[in-house]
């Protein structure tokens, strides 16, 4: 979140519940939100330079690649809320509902041009999302703050939203990493666009099943990261055992501001099957030491911060801590479930006479 709003007393919904109030003035600041399922045209262009501004400003990007890459393929389960003042884009979100067991969740990402801050606009944002979220049937609306700012801790404190999961951002400095032995029947080799997008699409499935981010990705989710312009097929390279794909490790290198050339271990990670047998040290160790060749200035990392031994394992590469982005999270009533399973169940029934 970026946002940075101001909080002023309570603000009645249309069901009547109480949520936070804001100073909006919102005649003089913006003429509408529009919601869209497509990020298409003026949508795409106002949103750069939205993105652009926010990142000069606060040294991150506001949003991150995930639900900006649904949003500009389309997609039934993404929505982006945008606030206008005629032409000028003022602020952002976005959302994707999901499935997490039993229960369904939103998650969603805020930014604010920072020239409008402490206008109100990320609370009326906020505001509309929730209604969304509630209309999604979700149990729980989670919003991410990245580099956990103060407007962002403002904004979850304006909507009692509790931290319920942190993200942890790991640097390294650039060199050859701690050599780890080559395992018997290991190796590695890079990927081969076309023919190895359904392997990888299926293994990445099988590695992250349950995953928030990187679980359940479908061939347009693939797509649209291998046409993404810091691809590079030699970047991704592909762990095989005996001849049969066991994992990889995916590695995104870019120009980034203020601080130069970094390679970021994208995505790593191997199927459950081999796990224990050295394979992910073994893998990490090709992926810095290929990133060492490539000349990066720093490499970095996001893992979960519960996940203890990622974390010990990252410790033991020499990464050190950078910053942590944190998921603020609000719990949607029970009612608003139960309605949207009533509504269904009303809709599917036959009519009767």
């Amino acid at each position: 979140m970026s946002s940075g709003d101001d909080e002023q007393g309570g603000w009645p919904a249309a069901d009547g519940t109480p949520i936070p109030g804001f100073f909006l003035r919102t005649p003089h600041l913006m003429h509408h939100v529009e919601i869209v399922s497509r990020l298409e045209g003026g949508h795409i262009e106002h949103l750069e330079e939205l993105i652009r501004a926010s990142t000069l400003v606060d040294g991150h990007e506001p949003v991150g690649e995930h639900k900006f890459l649904r949003m500009r393929h389309g997609d039934d389960l993404a929505m982006g809320f945008l606030a206008y003042e005629g032409e000028q884009l003022l602020g952002y979100a976005h959302t994707l509902t999901f499935d997490d067991g039993p229960e369904r969740r939103v998650s969603c990402e805020i930014v604010v041009d920072p020239q409008r801050r402490r206008g109100g606009i990320g609370g009326v944002l906020l505001e509309h999302v929730v209604r969304h979220a509630e209309a999604q049937g979700a149990g729980r609306l989670d919003v991410w703050s990245y580099n956990d700012s103060e407007p962002g801790r403002h904004l979850a404190r304006a909507f009692t939203m509790a931290p319920t999961r942190r993200l942890l951002h790991m640097h390294r400095h650039p060199g050859p990493p701690p050599h780890w032995p080559q395992p018997e029947g290991a190796s590695i080799r890079a990927f081969q666009p076309g023919a190895d997008d359904e392997m990888l699409l299926a293994l990445n499935n099988r590695v992250f099943a349950g995953h928030p981010e990187n679980g359940n990705w479908t061939g347009e989710d693939l797509r649209g990261r291998l046409a993404q312009p810091w691809f590079r097929p030699d970047d991704l390279l592909v762990l095989e055992v005996s001849g049969v794909p066991a994992g990889f490790c995916w590695l995104k290198v870019e120009e980034r501001n203020g601080e130069g050339r970094v390679g970021e271990v994208y995505v790593i990670g191997t199927a459950p099957e081999y796990h224990g047998k050295g394979l992910g040290r073994y893998l990490l160790s090709e992926g810095l030491r290929h990133l060492s060749e490539r000349g990066v200035d720093a490499v970095a990392v996001y893992v979960d911060q519960s996940n203890e031994r990622a974390v010990a394992l990252y410790w033991s590469f020499e990464f050190h801590h950078h910053h942590v982005d944190v998921l603020y999270s609000l719990p949607l009533p029970a009612e608003s479930r139960e309605k949207a399973a009533a509504a269904a169940d009303t809709a599917t029934r036959p009519r009767e006479g």
